[in-house]
């Protein structure tokens, strides 16, 4: 318990130090507290406090009168002085949708029917080849070996030729895409 006396007197000293100095300086020196005066006025008030408190005070560091709240606060106002706040009056809204209408999904329908497609360019690496394939309204298709197409799928992708074996009324045939020369 004489432990935990001391440190609430270390604790309470430099507090008591902080709220007393300001009234012992706006008082009138007389000449009584004249000679008082020569010593230095925290020691002396320590010393009237408890003389244990005495030997914490002269070890604490002159920052002790401030709190650490007031140095939280201190550091939260130079952070907010530098806030930036967003001026919205006259902008856009940057999080509203670039798309509008509705989803639609693509599904068989949309598989390129190689009756009015025309190949386009083959181009290949060392693990894959694609056929660039155009149908009859101007859209581009990408296929790979493997890949479906209406009524069938892609069965190879040579250097200037596709091929594609499709089932039509139950009869399957092999339907050769090839490319057309364009420099003649």
């Amino acid at each position: 318990m004489k432990t935990l006396r001391k440190v609430r007197a270390a604790l309470i000293a430099p507090i008591v130090l902080a709220l007393a100095l300001p009234a012992l300086a706006t008082e009138e020196p007389t000449p009584a507290t004249a000679e008082a005066s020569a010593t230095p006025q925290p020691e002396a008030l320590a010393a009237t406090l408890e003389p244990a408190a005495a030997t914490t005070v002269a070890a604490e560091p002159a920052d002790a009168s401030v709190s650490p709240s007031q140095i939280s606060a201190d550091r939260i106002n130079a952070i907010r002085a530098n806030e930036y706040f967003y001026q919205s009056y006259g902008k856009g809204d940057p999080f509203a949708t670039l798309v509008s209408g509705k989803y639609e999904p693509t599904g068989a329908a949309e598989l390129v029917d190689l009756n009015s497609a025309s190949l386009v360019g083959v181009m290949w690496g060392q693990d894959d080849r694609f056929a660039l394939v155009e149908d009859g309204d101007g859209f581009g298709y990408i296929l790979r070996v493997g890949d479906q197409v209406r009524n069938g799928r892609v069965v190879s992708i040579r250097k200037n030729s596709l091929t594609a074996q499709v089932t039509l009324y139950g009869i399957s045939s092999n339907v050769v895409l090839k490319l057309d020369n364009l420099e003649e």
